[in-house]
């Protein structure tokens, strides 16, 4: 492929952790992109599997940075960005993996409108259904419930009980959206520089959706994209510390509600949020306890 103008203003940022046996197949598909070793990033959070080697004996040319301990996923992002120099910066994780052109789409559907400030691809799973975080609504307190309650499973044609994960909408179809995955997502660099990247308060889970929140307090809008294709082979890295990420997991289920929600009349809603959360953790370790392979989701 010909490396195309754009491809020379966009930086690449993989966190990793114990992800040996995937991100040699993300950072292979961003080679097949057109996008040279010495514009990505990977920064590893502490693994000791051998992650950092494998990247630096295959890929001399990609940008190591290993850190000593767990930062977590928010600030190991932000430290891998913090001196890159790029137009347009693309998150992506390690068991992630780009489809044949999405890179261009991506950065073709942020050119297109100067108020874009993130594109969101379509991300499906490896048996071919979508991976629904890449195009949901804030989770207010009521689209909250819908979901918790599993009336969004029940009636996801609905647009009130679908509303969290766009279910009633057809997967092909571009739209903007409240906020997509950090799994992958195309930032627009000056907006991400004005936020500050993502908040550090989020160790796993929920920074994504606090960045795209800012990302239209700031004005610009959040675009989902469905012809950029990526394959994500959800959850490799969580599932090997499933306790801890279940935890954190629902902290930041609390810390999203907390920053953005609780005020005026959402703050009655705040023992019936804390109580669902609660109860969703519980039941969640019951499910683990006897699961031979433990997840963060149900």
């Amino acid at each position: 492929m010909n490396q195309s103008s754009e491809l020379t203003d966009i930086d690449v940022v993989i966190c990793t952790y114990r992800s040996r046996g995937d991100v040699a197949a993300a950072l292979r598909s961003c080679a097949a992109s057109g996008i040279p070793e010495s514009q990505i990033t990977i920064v590893d959070n502490g693994s000791d599997d051998g992650t950092a080697d494998l990247v630096e004996e295959q890929f001399p040319s990609v940008r190591l940075l290993r850190l000593k301990r767990n930062l977590g996923f928010a600030a190991a992002n932000n430290l891998a960005a913090k001196d890159l120099g790029g137009e347009s910066l693309l998150l992506l994780n390690p068991d992630a993996v780009l489809v044949d052109d999405a890179i261009e789409v991506m950065l073709r559907a942020l050119a297109d409108d100067p108020h874009r400030g993130a594109i969101s691809p379509r991300i499906d799973r490896p048996d071919g259904s979508l991976d629904a975080a890449c195009r949901r609504t804030f989770p207010s307190p009521l689209i909250a419930f819908w979901r918790l309650a599993g009336l969004s499973r029940l009636r996801p044609a609905s647009t009130r009980f679908g509303a969290y994960n766009l279910t009633h909408l057809p997967v092909d179809q571009e739209t903007e959206i409240d906020s997509g995955s950090g799994a992958c997502l195309l930032i627009r660099r000056r907006v991400w520089d004005q936020l500050g990247g993502f908040d550090t308060g989020y160790f796993m889970y929920g920074e994504d959706l606090d960045l795209c929140w800012r990302i239209h307090q700031l004005g610009f809008t959040v675009w989902y994209e469905p012809s950029a294709r990526v394959v994500h082979r959800k959850g490799q890295s969580s599932r090997q510390d499933a306790l801890p990420m279940l935890v954190a997991f629902h902290r930041s289920m609390w810390r999203f509600y907390r920053i953005h929600y609780l005020r005026g009349g959402n703050a009655l809603w705040s023992p019936l949020v804390a109580l669902a959360i609660l109860l969703r953790l519980g039941w969640l370790l019951l499910l683990n306890a006897v699961r031979r392979s433990p997840t963060v989701s149900p």
